[in-house]
């Protein structure tokens, strides 16, 4: 196995707050945009605040698990505190089902563009997710600088079209939207796992927190700033998109549609209308690839840790980095599982939705699990066994919508997410006789 050199490149807080933006703010807050709007009306923005909320236990336990492990991880937080078969759980689920929510923001992104570029339509959209992975893992193969920089791009790509939406729709409040009749109340129960899957991804920090400077300090800062940075920029802008809009954003179809009605509406059927869409489109389009890039970038060293401490098959070859300081190898299995997820979805959104939703909420549970542990041991900066009772709470509102989402949507996903679990497991104690005999060998 080789190491990364001493004079590795570290990544500043601010760099790790953006690459935790950049995951956050991927298709989910333009997916829900119409979604919340036929759901709850003006209460769609406010749904961002009440999960923010909710989650704020689990965001707290999960940033204190950064400050006792800083360069550790979800595997890490459960393997010294709980067991090391609770740790590897925990980061094999987040490592195999994050790569679910990379997938669905490739395709994602690949429709949307089919639709601004209509050449493209020609192509199977399969085959641009297919080419577009492959570009995404060789660009992961460069080092961390390099790929902090590509994350940089993505995130000036996906602010124009969120501040475009909240400038244009200033200018067209309409204070009629704003009053009793348009708050959906009964719409609020169905609105919340959108919301849950939308602001999942503050956890990148954990995943990359051994790449971060001074990470004891900073790890739990990046986790602490982005999430209240998310909440706050989504509900601005899911409040104001309604209130110029109104009604006539609960009748758009789709999230190509949105755009289209708050730019026809200010500029009308112009040529300049046409065109601008098809600028905020491409927009949406690398914003959601960036947040599809980000992952491929953090998600890598989730495996990276389960190789180094032997609990998969080739841990050897999987524990090694390249010349960049990369586990190139992970990449690659990133790259196979998001054409796998890709196949067995047939690239229907909701089961990638769903999947990834679950393996994270899971990793999390293990997560405020393990501070609860630490609370009780009376481990240093713990605290007490309040704040994870509390993120128990959290997780378990979290959990129970996941459950009500495969009621309401089907079970293949669930049986997608059941192989690889069951997979991880055959792992872990298939390979438990070479990691008995590697102390004996040294």
């Amino acid at each position: 196995m080789t190491t990364a050199p001493s004079t590795e490149f570290k990544l500043s807080l601010p760099t790790a707050v953006l690459i935790n933006i950049n995951i956050m703010l991927g298709a989910g807050i333009f997916i829900n945009t119409p979604s919340l709007a036929q759901k709850a009306g003006l209460l769609g923005a406010f749904m961002y605040i009440l999960v923010g909320i909710l989650m704020l236990p689990l965001i707290l336990s999960i940033a204190r698990m950064l400050r006792i492990h800083p360069s550790g991880g979800f595997y890490v937080f459960a393997k010294e505190e709980i067991s090391p078969l609770a740790g590897f759980l925990s980061g094999w689920c987040y490592f195999t089902s994050k790569v679910a929510s990379c997938m669905l923001m490739i395709h994602v992104s690949m429709t949307l563009l089919q639709h601004i570029f209509p050449p493209l339509a020609a192509v199977s959209t399969f085959v641009l997710d297919f080419l577009t992975v492959g570009v995404f893992c060789g660009l992961n193969f460069l080092n961390i600088k390099a790929g902090s920089s590509i994350q940089k791009m993505f995130i000036a790509f996906k602010t124009f079209p969120i501040f475009f939406a909240i400038a244009a729709g200033i200018f067209l409040l309409n204070g009629d939207n704003f009053t009793a009749p348009h708050l959906e109340w009964e719409g609020v129960p169905s609105s919340l796992p959108l919301v849950i899957y939308a602001v999942i991804g503050f956890e990148a920090a954990c995943s990359m927190s051994s790449k971060i400077k001074d990470a004891e300090k900073n790890a739990p800062k990046a986790v602490l700033i982005s999430f209240c940075s998310v909440i706050l920029i989504a509900t601005i802008y899911q409040a104001i998109f309604y209130g110029a809009l109104g009604d006539k954003l609960a009748e758009c179809a789709g999230h190509c549609d949105i755009f289209p009605a708050m730019i026809s509406t200010l500029f009308g059927d112009s040529d300049f209308a046409g065109k601008f869409q098809g600028i905020i489109h491409l927009a949406i389009a690398s914003s959601t690839l960036g947040a599809a890039y980000g992952i491929i970038f953090s998600n890598s060293w989730n495996l990276h840790i389960l190789a180094e401490n032997g609990h998969v098959v080739m841990s050897k070859f999987f524990a090694r980095l390249n010349v960049n300081s990369i586990p190139a190898a992970c990449v690659v299995v990133e790259c196979v599982l998001c054409l796998s997820y890709l196949a067995a979805s047939q690239g229907v959104l909701i089961p990638l939705q769903q999947i990834g939703a679950l393996g994270c909420v899971l990793s999390y549970t293990f997560s405020v699990a393990s501070l609860f542990f630490a609370a009780k041991q009376g481990r240093e900066n713990s605290g007490s066994k309040l704040l994870p009772t509390l993120g128990l709470i959290s997780c378990s509102l979290l959990i129970s919508a996941c459950i009500r989402s495969f009621f309401l949507n089907g079970m293949s996903s669930l049986l997608i997410f059941a192989f690889f679990f069951t997979l991880g497991v055959s792992m872990y104690y298939g390979t438990a006789k070479a990691r008995r005999e590697a102390p004996e060998a040294a």
